[in-house]
């Protein structure tokens, strides 16, 4: 193993070139045009500007887009061009990307002490890949999820630990990423098991005491939500698409067939899926039950004394949690869509999360030396992987979108809409207004 300087320097470097190239693509390759649900940004700030009410921007801002409460990003939004009197997409996407910088700090201070340099190398390669290239570059789509990602494991981060401070700040966490995207209530859960897992009571009851207000408050005159009852009546007849699909989506780190509708592409997806379902359960039982001192003579006298997981564990689990129950509300609601909508490019982040997760569980299971021989090339070629497969949908998409505009700015649809929703939402007519005010410069390259 070499010396410890040598290996600060070797790590720094390796883990530089998937975050420069990462870094270099983002700027790249997003735009400031927007697409379909991206236009909820000008309509935000058309429409706070046209309640000059308080309160009834506050309604507004609190009115579900969709099957979603985004009262975290239309706040973004709002502040943003209060403070630079511009709409500019690429300048919000890019900065909600620094929820990277949150969750590898994270993954940092969980991984073991000893040659944690080299337990890191891989982290980079595994999540900055281009499997998730909508989450990326699509700007609603990448701020709810990073929004959803970055307060929600901080939640995760807070709660593992034993201070009221950080006990508050994770509530407060927990309840931005739930304004985030409908997929943050299931950090409510999360967080619920590790609050239980220590056997924090009070802190339970308190949790317990706020969401089920929080709830109560979020799904207050919330849409109807028919498509899911759907789901749930196709799910009673087809079990086993709801199992599969479960275990496709959490295998879709291994989706490398570019959106063909082949077999192929369910059975890698499916046997990923179920091998890191099987690592998950493994190392957690390993890790918490046998690598433990047994200093306690039922496994209830352990858990009532708060000792049944230390934080590390804990956050891990919470983080874990959240994934794997992405993936089984996915199966419970959508498998009538058929097995491919599992693999969705959009979803793909939370594959590649829990994909990421199970490795760091693993590192308190296996040598530094096994990961450097082993998990490190395999992680390299993987990002090698993403590049190759991906990266043409991306430039595409970009020329796609400059493409489009012009036929928004001059045949009056375009970008996600025909010609009688653009007269409809009057969207031509507010962007347009925008553009010769100043307040939206669109990309030209």
């Amino acid at each position: 193993m070499p010396t410890f300087p040598r290996l600060k320097y070797i790590s720094l470097l390796l883990g530089l070139i998937p975050f420069v190239f990462f870094s270099w693509s983002l700027f790249t390759f997003s735009i400031n045009i927007p697409w379909l649900d991206d236009f909820e940004a000008p309509m935000t700030i058309r429409a706070w500007f046209a309640q000059p009410d308080w309160l009834d921007r506050l309604k507004m801002i609190w009115f579900p887009n969709n099957e979603h409460r985004i009262v975290t990003l239309r706040l973004w939004v709002m502040v943003h061009y209060l403070v630079f009197n511009q709409l500019d997409l690429k300048a919000l996407l890019l900065t909600s990307h620094v929820y990277i910088l949150i969750i590898f700090v994270l993954f940092w201070f969980n991984l073991p002490v000893k040659n944690r340099w080299w337990y890191f190398l891989p982290i980079p390669f595994l999540y900055l890949n281009f499997q998730y290239h909508l989450n990326t570059f699509w700007f609603i789509v990448s701020i709810q999820r990073n929004l959803v990602i970055g307060f929600g494991f901080l939640a995760m981060f807070c709660l593992s630990k034993d201070s009221h401070k950080l006990f508050i700040t994770g509530v407060v966490c927990t309840m931005l990423a739930c304004l985030s995207n409908s997929d943050g209530l299931l950090f409510i859960a999360a967080g619920g098991m590790i609050l239980l897992t220590k056997f924090e009571v009070k802190k339970l009851g308190i949790w317990i005491g706020i969401f089920v207000t929080f709830l109560f408050l979020f799904f207050w005159n919330y849409p109807s939500m028919g498509s899911n009852q759907n789901g749930l009546i196709y799910l009673a007849g087809h079990p086993w698409q709801s199992i599969q699909g479960f275990f496709v989506f959490l295998g879709g780190s291994a989706d490398y067939f570019n959106e063909q509708d082949s077999t192929i592409r369910l059975i890698f997806s499916f046997s990923m899926g179920l091998l890191l379902f099987i690592i998950i359960i493994w190392g957690f039982q390993r890790w918490i039950f046998t690598n433990t001192e047994k200093k306690y003579s039922s496994f209830s006298q352990r858990w009532t004394s708060g000792e049944l997981a230390n934080s590390h564990q804990l956050f891990l689990a919470g983080c874990l949690t959240f994934c794997i129950l992405n993936g089984v509300l996915l199966a419970l609601l959508r498998s009538k869509s058929g097995p491919f909508v599992f693999l969705i490019g959009n979803y793909k982040i939370i594959a590649t999360l829990a994909m990421l997760l199970t490795y760091v569980v693993s590192t308190h299971l296996v040598s530094s030396v096994f990961t450097t021989k082993w998990v490190l090339p395999v992680a390299i070629v993987f990002w090698i992987s993403s590049i190759v497969t991906y990266y043409p949908a991306i430039k595409n998409r970009k020329e796609f979108l400059l493409q489009d505009y012009q036929s928004f700015i001059h045949d009056k649809q375009g970008l996600g809409f025909n010609k009688e929703n653009v007269k409809k939402y009057e969207l031509h007519l507010m962007m347009v207004q925008m553009i010769h005010k100043g307040e939206y410069i669109p990309g030209t390259k």
